[in-house]
């Protein structure tokens, strides 16, 4: 029984690592989502060469210190680099991960995040276990419609979906 106790308590530290990751999973799409909308990614695209914390927050216009946070979680998910200077002052810049979220870069997946960060796709989810129990389909229950007639009467939700399928086209083609 004790050769198998190091498996069991490191069984049990990766359950505690992992009920995090369920319990705030939403956290990641919405930081995602928040930088997209922020244009992070953009501003330092096209800026060229990586930029400081200071140039940011005047080019976006926003609070420093949730913009600084921000930029820790994107460094922290690989959605950022942190680049120093001779003098030792940081800046961010963006790498192979961040160029799926440049709106203009040529696999961009934006349009596909925003559909499915949108308050309209999020809530069907809360009716999963509805349909598991052989309710109705979870977007009707959601939005008492099916999605195309809801796109319908919805022009700004039909062209997230029109951006999101223009997104997996392109990335789900192989190039020939």
């Amino acid at each position: 029984m004790h050769s198998h106790a190091p498996a069991m308590v490191k069984e049990e530290e990766d359950a505690e690592v992992r009920v995090w990751k369920y319990v705030c999973g939403f956290v990641e799409m919405a930081v995602v989502k928040c930088a997209i909308e922020l244009e992070i990614f953009d501003v330092i695209e096209n800026h060229g060469i990586p930029m400081t914390i200071n140039e940011l927050w005047a080019a976006l216009a926003c609070s420093s210190l949730f913009l600084y946070r921000i930029m820790r979680f994107l460094v922290h998910q690989k959605l950022l680099k942190e680049r120093y200077s001779r003098d030792g002052i940081k800046s961010y810049d963006l790498t192979p991960l961040s160029r799926f979220f440049a709106r203009r870069g040529e696999h961009s997946m934006v349009d596909l995040l925003l559909f499915e960060s949108s308050l309209i796709m999020l809530a069907p989810w809360h009716y999963l276990s509805g349909r598991v129990r052989n309710g109705p389909p979870a977007f009707e229950a959601a939005h008492s419609e099916n999605v195309w007639k809801y796109a319908s009467k919805h022009p700004e939700f039909s062209e997230l979906i029109s951006g999101a399928m223009a997104c997996d086209a392109r990335v789900s083609v192989p190039a020939i």
